[in-house]
């Protein structure tokens, strides 16, 4: 699946030099990554709220949403099978 791969080239980058990668600038600085996840959800809900909604932008912030938040979760060791579980957990 898409988001367990990502996961993993997330993890990977851990050991990358912040100067050439940008995960590895959020990775080294938790609150550039708070941040993001915070302007890329408004951004999507901004997106959302429109009158006529562009379903492509819509994807386009969603995905950014997504990527960040796994950064931030890959920064505090909290794996994606956690939030699974959680999800799951919630089904029934």
């Amino acid at each position: 699946m898409i988001l367990e791969e990502l996961e993993g080239v997330l993890q990977s980058r851990r050991s990358a030099d912040p100067a050439e990668s940008y995960t590895a600038q959020l990775l080294a600085n938790p609150e550039l990554a708070q941040r993001k996840i915070m302007e890329e959800a408004f951004e999507v809900c901004l997106e959302l709220g429109r009158a006529e909604t562009a379903r492509d932008l819509v994807a386009e912030e969603a995905a950014d949403v997504i990527y960040h938040l796994l950064v931030g979760l890959v920064g505090v060791d909290v794996p994606l099978s956690d939030v699974f579980a959680v999800l799951e957990g919630r089904r029934s």
